[in-house]
């Protein structure tokens, strides 16, 4: 039981992380299926072999849903967070970017959901960009002071080699969708479907840890709340919320590089 699956409604996961879990399952039900038809045909020599590619569009989908992941919990924590906080420079320039001028903030006056409007706005924008590096996840985030928020991710799951294998699926999903997952000597690499499980996972503990501190920052309206994922009966306790998880240096100062 990973501690993925065992996090409990003691917290109120973001409605990103709702979907991203589901997306999640689907992932480890591809290289399920994958070990299903692989056993049959070492069971069967008239059984098709199974194609690997099932576990490469794993690996895809998987790196797509923390591409969607970061992008529909910003969005989705950003009227909260303009109602309680006041943006501060790198926020305002984002709005600007995403289309907020002063002609779409007058309009906004008159609209009956005008932070319905910002998201919609922040949502295009973010649609141009692939937030698959850790930098550039961070960065995402900085405007929320929230800094360096993955590497706070991987500290609060307390697993040693977390970082490199989520990394090592990212560079995965790389070669298989720029370059078909040949190697320079034009030949299919091959991939191992428990390699792939372990990354999958290591993905999994990672944007749970990310969803606990960013909920942790900026909480869900009561009226807007979706139960975190519930728990086996056979699962360990889900992991503390540390101090350092809460304030410290996760949270920049304003002005702050």
């Amino acid at each position: 039981m990973t501690p993925f699956k065992a996090v409990t409604e003691a917290r109120m996961a973001s409605k990103a992380f709702a979907k991203f879990h589901k997306t999640a399952r689907r992932c480890e039900t591809l290289v399920d299926a994958y070990t299903t038809i692989h056993t049959m045909n070492a069971a069967d020599e008239n059984v098709p072999s199974a194609p690997k590619d099932i576990i490469r569009g794993a690996v895809v989908l998987a790196v797509a849903a923390l591409d969607a992941y970061v992008t529909d919990v910003f969005v989705e924590k950003l009227a909260t967070y303009l109602k309680r906080q006041r943006p501060d420079d790198s926020l305002v320039e984002l709005l600007l970017k995403a289309g907020l001028d002063t002609r779409e903030a007058l309009s906004l006056l008159t609209m009956e959901r005008p932070y319905r409007r910002i998201r919609n706005l922040v949502r295009s924008y973010y649609a141009q960009y692939t937030t698959q590096r850790f930098d550039v996840i961070d960065s995402v985030f900085l405007v929320y002071r929230l800094n360096k928020l993955t590497d706070a991710a991987f500290r609060k799951t307390r697993q040693a080699h977390i970082k490199s294998r989520v990394g090592d699926l990212i560079i995965r999903r790389h070669e298989i969708v720029h370059a078909g997952d040949y190697n320079q000597a034009n030949r299919i690499q091959d991939i191992d479907e428990v390699k792939v499980k372990r990354w999958i996972k290591a993905l999994e503990d990672m944007v749970t840890a990310m969803d606990e501190i960013i909920c942790n920052r900026i909480p869900t309206p009561e009226a807007r709340r979706v139960p975190a994922v519930a728990n086996d009966a056979a699962a360990p306790a889900a992991l503390p919320v540390a101090d350092d998880d809460l304030e410290g240096p996760i949270l920049a100062e304003a002005g702050e590089d």
